[in-house]
């Protein structure tokens, strides 16, 4: 009986003893699940934050180097919003240019300032007509529409700006006609010119 006894005691120290072993087991595999989401979240929210860091380092570049350009000349400061090249591609029916050319022109003299707006070094796929055509908007007025030159061309002329005066252009283009759907290729590059007729300089030359 005695025997009996200390088998069965020993039976359930045994079976005791496994399923602290089991417990143990499971309770490290736990802990090893765990470790392992927890290096997995800090992992993702690392990575998350480097790639936002990146973006942003990325954005601030490109605020950097954007095509806002400034132009110092005599009196005249001119500032191009979105740059002073006019590249219009893969025109097509429909074209029109999303983005606006935007260009402010303000004189720092103490006298009137004079000056036209000209478009040069065209290149086009264009070669005897086209049906792009501009207008610009001036402090609020809107030009009439016009078709864009084939060759360098003064836009507007005899522009007068007193001392201390800004003014702002801003220029938009579309095409009114129809181009086959499989020409894609169409394109028209240009400059976009200040010239201070005072002096008979230009603010730019390209």
């Amino acid at each position: 009986m005695e025997k009996n006894e200390n088998f069965k005691s020993e039976l359930e120290t045994q079976y005791t003893i496994l399923i602290q072993a089991q417990e143990r087991s499971e309770k490290r595999q736990f802990i090893a699940l765990l470790v392992i989401l927890v290096l997995t979240l800090v992992s993702v929210v690392v990575s998350t934050v480097f790639a936002f860091m990146a973006y942003r380092g990325s954005t601030k570049a490109h605020e950097d180097i954007s095509e806002t350009e400034k132009i110092y000349y005599q009196t005249l400061v001119v500032v191009y919003i979105n740059g002073p090249k006019m590249e219009l591609n893969n025109i097509v029916t429909g074209y029109r240019l999303n983005t606006p050319k935007v260009i402010k022109v303000s004189n720092e003299g103490n006298t009137e300032a004079t000056f036209n707006i000209k478009i040069a070094s065209i290149k086009t796929s264009f070669i005897s007509s086209n049906n792009l055509f501009y207008t610009i908007d001036s402090n609020g007025e809107n030009s009439s529409t016009k078709q864009l030159p084939l060759s360098d061309k003064v836009i507007m002329d005899n522009i007068k700006l007193g001392p201390n005066e800004t003014k702002t252009y801003t220029i938009n283009v579309v095409f009114q006609g129809t181009i086959p759907l499989e020409e894609t290729n169409n394109y028209y590059h240009a400059s976009i010119i200040i010239e201070q007729t005072d002096n008979k300089s230009s603010l730019l030359e390209q």
